[in-house]
Formats: structure tokens, sequence, C-alpha cells
């Protein structure tokens, strides 16, 4: 969730922080008002609201200013004491900081300091660091101070310190309260000259246990004015602050680690001078329309007029037509792995190497259909792990990726042609993030949800055929579609034999042998992909009975949910229907004396369900029937618990159900 927060000049909140400690809070003693180490913090060796912790932050402070003056740099005290409780926890005590060279004045850090506190005994000891074990490390447009504390060991505190130099003022320190290890403390303090405008944003779902605003007069002298101006200053704190566990189905983790969000939008010097930094959308689309990048390129329909075949060309059918130009373009135009979208895009290049980034090959596409009367948008978006662009300011880097969406009859199409394995209407799974910008330059642009709105499917139809000696000979047809046939196709293409295709479809409980496959449709992404097997399975049969699972699929072999609290949602992208259908025949002279109990379950609000049928039809046949609904692409963390149970049960089904075979008495008479 991200939280605009209030205005500092209208509204000043009430600390919510005493002065003295809590007691409840800092129930292990730790002195989480300061960087200075006691011996309690020492002899600490866990960490009560996480137990599991190998390491965690007793205390993090941070404090950022604008100084004032010729340059007007930004500056931010810094420091940090971290508990190490194992072993486990070691890589704590690497240090990286990044540092911008891009520009023409690089950032910087001052007075770095680094100390190893641990005990001796009863007697504490420190190491510091030494200058010479700092390093720096140049990448592309950054510099990274690089360090190591020295002497780490179980049930060291490190502490450390530095103050950092920026000239990018509009690019306000962001301050990052959670990460990927607990902390018991973090505060941020800023002092913001008050001509200073900013647009402040809290990420992720944490709320602020402090949160205070005042006014400090006569701080800041700027520009040739000789009168001071005031400063907002501020303190943002939380306390117990969860680490940041990524776990499966989360898009990318920057939506919603919690962190304080700075972006200057307006600066009024003191001699009354204003510059503004930041844009509103109506000024990008000005300027997209004019761009030497997207609009330039948007504009060369002339490039592809002799490219089209004729026999599409001449198609009367739009629908039908407009498949026909974009398996054209998939089919012959490239993409090479790149997903820049406003620099190192050429049409021309594009069709002369037939190769190019993902802007190139989706706005040629554009202009095949633009050129042959079709009403057709850009759309530009983010994929899943670039994170969710800003919606309130244009912020340009956060996109990174383009598409095309085409109306025919009023119905809306989302294309993108650097993708082999989706069908006509199906972005790729790695730009479904929740929406994009349409680009009209014609009227306004304006957001759209490309969350898609069927079902993707896996259908398994079983025949399982029990032999008198335990084993089973299944056949099965398996069935795949939308982005479940997307994801199966390609794993078929990258597999150089049939058992790597079978594993690498399916989740395969038991021992097995593989007799034979066969697929269908593995190009033609406007049908279903059909995959069949015939496959031998080694029993269980004890003594007279044979104990049958007839799952030899299963769709989740383990519980992907694990966490005991997950405060982000569950993003799975798209809508899932499971069904498996199994028909069991059993030997003549065996008798099913036990069939699995049948099983309903659903969320709240029927956000998902499952249906387990167990049915005998006959002395010797049986149906099994596994029917799971997930009617959501995202579900809110507050599902979190039930969606976790959901999948218990889920697992339990497939993975402990059982049928129990008993040979007839008069054929062990006849034994």
């Amino acid at each position: 969730m991200n939280k605009l927060l209030v205005p500092l000049l209208l509204v000043f909140s009430l600390s919510i922080f005493a002065q003295e400690e809590d007691h409840q809070f800092n129930q292990q003693n730790f002195n989480v008002g300061s960087s200075k180490v006691t011996k309690e913090e020492l002899y600490a060796n866990t960490y009560l609201p996480d137990t599991t912790a190998n390491a965690f932050y007793i205390f993090e402070s941070g404090y950022s200013e604008i100084e004032d003056g010729r340059d007007f740099h930004l500056f931010t005290n810094y420091e940090a004491k971290i508990k190490i409780l194992n072993k486990d926890g070691y890589g704590e005590a690497n240090i990286t900081i990044p540092l911008y060279k891009g520009g023409n004045v690089p950032e910087k850090i001052h007075d770095l300091k680094a100390t190893t506190y641990y005990l001796d005994g009863s007697t504490i000891r420190s190491r510091v660091l030494s200058e010479s074990k700092i390093f720096t490390e140049e990448k592309g447009k950054y510099e990274y101070v690089k360090f190591t504390f020295p002497d780490v060991q179980p049930g060291a505190v490190l502490v450390y310190s530095y103050r950092f130099e920026s000239p990018y003022i509009f690019n306000f320190h962001t301050w990052w309260f959670q990460e990927d290890i607990p902390k018991a403390f973090s505060r941020y303090e800023t002092e913001i000259p008050a001509n200073y405008n900013y647009n402040i944003v809290k990420m992720g779902e944490l709320e602020l246990d402090q949160n205070d605003a005042d006014i400090k007069k006569n701080c800041f002298y700027g520009g040739q004015s000789q009168n001071a101006g005031d400063c907002i200053t501020t303190i943002y704190a939380m306390k117990e602050i969860p680490a940041f566990i990524e776990e499966d189905y989360l898009t990318s983790k920057y939506n919603y680690i919690s962190r304080i969000e700075y972006e200057l939008t307006q600066v009024t010097m003191l001699d009354g001078y204003e510059r503004k930094y930041t844009k509103e959308w109506k000024d990008v689309d000005r300027e997209f329309k004019t761009d030497k990048g997207i609009g330039k390129q948007l504009k060369k329909d002339r490039l592809v007029k002799e490219l089209l075949p004729e026999e599409i060309a001449n198609q009367d059918n739009d629908l039908d037509k407009a498949k026909a130009i974009y398996s054209f373009v998939r089919e012959n135009y490239k993409w090479n792995g790149n997903y820049r979208i406003f620099d190192d895009m050429n049409i021309k290049d594009l069709i002369e190497d037939h190769t190019g980034n993902v802007s190139s090959v989706n706005i040629l596409l554009h202009n095949f259909y633009n050129n042959e009367g079709f009403k057709v948008y850009p759309v530009i978006s983010a994929t899943r792990s670039a994170g969710f662009p800003k919606k309130i300011i244009p912020v340009l880097s956060d996109f990174n990726y383009l598409f095309v969406l085409l109306e025919i009859d009023g119905k809306e199409y989302m294309l993108d042609a650097t993708d082999e394995f989706v069908e006509f209407g199906q972005l790729p799974f790695r730009a479904l993030n929740q929406y994009g910008r349409k680009l009209d330059f014609d009227t306004e642009s304006s957001w759209i949800d490309i969350t898609p709105e069927g079902f993707s499917k896996i259908a398994y139809r079983d025949s399982l055929i029990v032999e008198e000696d335990g084993t089973s000979i299944l056949k099965s047809n398996q069935t795949f579609g939308g982005y479940h046939a997307s994801s199966a196709r390609k794993k078929i293409r990258e597999a150089s034999e049939d058992e790597q295709i079978l594993k690498g479809l399916n989740d395969i409980r038991d021992s097995y042998e593989l007799i034979s496959l066969d697929y269908e449709n593995e190009k033609n992404t406007s049908e279903e992909l059909s995959v069949d097997y015939e496959i031998k399975n080694i029993s269980q049969k004890i003594n007279d009975r044979i104990y049958l699972n007839p799952f030899t699929f299963v769709f989740w072999k383990e519980n992907p949910f694990k966490l005991e609290e997950r405060k982000y949602p569950i993003d799975f992208g798209f809508k899932d229907v499971y069904s498996s259908s199994i028909l069991v025949e059993t030997p003549e002279n065996y008798e099913i004396v036990e069939l699995p109990e049948q099983k309903m379950f659903s969320l709240p609000n029927g956000a998902a369900k499952i249906q387990f049928i167990t049915q005998k039809a006959d002395d010797h046949h049986l149906y099994v029937r596994l029917r799971v609904i997930f009617s959501e692409a995202m579900y809110n963390s507050g599902y979190y618990p039930y969606l976790k149970e959901f999948m218990d049960k889920l697992v339990n089904i497939q993975n402990q159900s059982v049928i129990v075979l008993k040979e007839k008495i008069d054929n062990l008479a006849e034994n």
C-alpha cells in the first residue's frame, strides 16, 4: 500500500513515542535510542519478535538536510547498530554503499567509521575498521564503497556511521525501514527548506509508529536574498519491523517493502525564482508525440507499406487480418531480450536486422496496424520484476515495457509480438503488472487495467488400470490453456528428451516408467496444447491389499505458502482453474474396500474453491474428480492465512488420498 503523507505545513501529528522507552518494546533491554553498545546487547542470543532471525538491527538512524550556500547539496548522517546472533548472520558484516558517479558532480561519503564490539569473558572489547580495509569498486555509473567488519563472531554487535553528500536534491534520500533482516527500531529525520516542495510517499503496508512534523524558523539562506527562510522538520520511525521475506507469487518486492520516498516537485528560491522539477501527464504526452524515440518511430508507417504480403493485406475480415499481421511480425522480427523503450529504438534498423528491443518490435506491429486502418495505441508499462510505475507523477524511468492495444468491433486486444508462445490477445507473463499507460495523442492518455479477464487452465483426463500385482498403467491426456499453455510450450521447446518434458510439465508423485509421450498444437497458439502420456506406476501392495493413490500427477507437491504472516499480496498474475478426472479400473479378483473422503472447501467470498469427489461406478470401476478454482488473479494479504490453509488441504488431498483394494477371499483360498 502506498500512502501520500499529509502536507507537512498544514498538519502536524502528535508523537506516539514517549521519551522513556516502552517496556514491552524494550523487553530485552536493548538500547534502541542510540548506537551506544550495552553489555545486555552483547549477551543477547535471540531476538524475541523473530526467533528465526540470524541477525537484526538494534538501532538505525538517519538525518538529512539541504545545506545552504552556493551548491545546495543534500547531506545525510547515517548510523546503524547490528546484532549478529549466529554464524548464518555473518553476511550482515559485509557493507556496500552505492554512490552515483554519472553526473558532473559525484556523490561522496565522509567520516566512515565501523567498529565491532564483542565480549571477552565479561569484558567488552572492540575492534575498529582500518581505513586500508575500505575498498571501492566502479561499475557503470556507480561507485560502490565496500568493507567487512573485523573480528565478527556470534554475539557481536556491529556499529557503523558515515556522512553522505549528494548534489542531487531532486532525488532526496529514500529511507528503507524494511530489509531482509528485522529491525528493532529505525528512525529517519529530515530538515527541508520550506520552499522545497517534495512529494513524500510512504510505501508498503507497515504503519509508522512516529510521524512528527514541525517548523524551524530562520534555518536556511539561499539565492541573493539576505533573509533567512524556514525549514520543515520531520521524524518518521517504526519499531519491531519484520524482515521482508520474499515468497512465491510476488511481483517485485519494491512494490511492497516499507520505506519513505521523496520526489522534488518545485523549488521557490528566496529571491522569488520558481523552478519545477516534475511534469503532468499532459506534458509527457506532448513530449512523446514529438520525441525522436517513441513519437518519431510511431510515425514511420511508410516503412511498412511494402512489407506486408498481399494475401494478408487483402483479407476482408478485420479480426482474421489482425491475427495474420500479428503472426507475420512475430515470425519475422525477433526480440533481442532488451527492455529499453526510450532509447536504442529504430524501426528502420529492426526491418533491416530482423531483431530489436521490445519497443521496436511492438511499435513495428503498431505501425502495421495503423497503416492498415486499424484503431491502435501504444501502451507503456513495466515488467513484473521492475515494480509498479507511479501514477500520480510521471516518472519515466519507472517504465521499461511497451505493447500494443488494438480495438476491433468494440473489443480490445492487448498484443505483444515478442513472445512466440502466447496466443493472440495475450501478453507475456512478464508483462502482467496490473496496469499500463495507454498513449493517446489525439485526446488524452489514460491508465488501463492489464490483468487478464479469462481463466488459464490445466486439465488432466486419466485412465488408470490396476493390475493384480499392484502395478498400474496410466493413460493421461493433459490440456493446457492460457498462461499454462504458453509456459508448457516453452518447456517443450527447451526440452531435449521426453523425460524432460514429463518432469517440466508436471509434478509427478510416484516412482514410474514412462512408456510413451506425444503432444499436439505445440506451435499453434490459437489452440489449447494437448499432451498424452502412457506411464507404468510401481504399486504399493502389502499382503492381500493394494494401496493406491489415484493422483500420479499433482498440481502442487507442497504448500508454497510457509510464512507465519505475509504483509504483501499474493499475485498469481491470472485466474486459474485446475481439474483432474480419473477413471480407475480394478482387477476382477479385488474388491474396493475403502475410498478417500469427499471434500469441499472455499475461501471467504468464494474467492477460491476445492471440490473433491470419489464415486464408485460398479464393483471394478470408480471415478475420482478434483476441481480447483482461483477466481482472482491477486489476493490481498488478508487472504493469506486462508490461502495457506486452502493449499494445505489441496496438497493433502493429492498426496494422502488412498484407495484400498482387498483380494477376494475365494481367490486367496485357491492360492
